[in-house]
């Protein structure tokens, strides 16, 4: 664990190193076309959050890592790839995680049809594991379904309320990161009490997350988030940053007249700097600061354990981290 990294978590590098060494093995079909491509975004690297939610929750009561923990931390990352491939069609992005996208690659047809490739092998995962799992796994796929569809539904709608972007990104970041905690609990068989309160504590941190991110689609460049800044304000999709600088009196009236519609790259930047310099990234950490509060509580119903405490400083270990990094772009 590497106190540095604010997504550090408690977990054994042989575990992790054990988890790589699944994730591979679940998309290798024999076929080489089919495992380059499926292999892409693996070896691109990432965070694995998914699966190292699900790796500590199964280790919170003190218990190790099985094998059904690591297969259930694969199962989840394979879902969170596959929701990858089919994203960047959908944006048409052609970058993520610094390389070239699968679609921007291989095509649209092949990033869908691998894309499908994955959630299959994750279902096969999740069967092997029991019917709650897989169901819990089915449900949550569901979800994230609903999410791109509202997100779908509001494109280049400057009209869109922070409701709705709080409900879409529920489904589709907080419904994971939620199933993910609950996977790991419940392959290491814990109460119920836990693992209800695992899942609300991973949904909580979904928003955390999410909207961090959002922040940093306005702020980071391209090395920092590894794909081409201001892509949501690209392709109309308005994330609570842009939603607040809309409200701004001081940047609002232009920003309008900017979006509501395909932007090209100069639009894109001149729409970037004027959220970047409106209230909506401070009002948008503040709304991260009050979900990762929230996340914090709800794993102070947890034991006092190494596992719990560093689950209840996560949300607010990600908070304090864009806090800096927005510090230090400002100087």
């Amino acid at each position: 664990m590497n106190p540095q990294d604010p997504f550090a978590l408690p977990v054994a590098a042989s575990d992790l190193t054990r988890l790589e060494e699944i994730l591979r093995g679940a998309v290798v079909s024999g076929e080489p076309f089919v495992d380059e491509i499926a292999t892409h975004l693996i070896g691109a690297g990432g965070k694995r959050l998914r699966p190292t939610l699900t790796l500590v929750s199964a280790e919170l009561r003190g218990g190790a890592v099985t094998e059904e923990t690591l297969l259930g931390g694969v199962a989840v990352e394979l879902v969170h790839l596959a929701s990858l491939y089919h994203d960047d069609v959908m944006d048409e992005a052609d970058r993520r995680r610094n390389v070239v996208s699968v679609n921007g690659r291989w095509g649209n047809l092949l990033a869908v049809v691998v894309g499908d490739f994955l959630l299959a092998r994750s279902a096969e995962i999740a069967a092997s594991l029991g019917t709650e799992i897989a169901g819990t796994l089915a449900t949550t796929l569901a979800r994230l379904c609903q999410g791109q569809i509202a997100e779908a539904r509001s494109v280049y709608r400057i009209d869109r309320s922070v409701e709705d972007y709080l409900a879409a990104i529920a489904d589709k970041t907080g419904a994971l990161m939620g199933t993910s905690c609950r996977i790991g609990a419940l392959t290491a068989e814990l109460d119920g009490p836990d693992t209800e309160a695992l899942t609300a504590f991973g949904e909580k941190l979904g928003f955390v997350f999410q909207i961090r991110d959002d922040i940093l689609d306005i702020v980071a460049t391209e090395e920092e988030s590894g794909k081409p800044p201001g892509q949501d304000l690209a392709e109309g999709i308005y994330t609570l940053p842009v939603q607040r600088a809309l409200v701004d009196r001081r940047v609002g009236p232009e920003l309008r007249r900017l979006l509501g519609r395909p932007l090209g790259h100069d639009d894109v930047e001149l729409a970037r700097a004027l959220v970047a310099g409106s209230e909506g990234i401070a009002e948008s950490q503040d709304v991260a600061r009050r979900y990762a509060l929230e996340a914090g509580e709800i794993a102070q119903r947890l034991s006092d354990g190494v596992v719990a405490r560093s689950l209840r400083g996560l949300g607010m270990r990600l908070v304090d981290d864009l806090d800096r990094s927005m510090r230090a772009l400002a100087s």
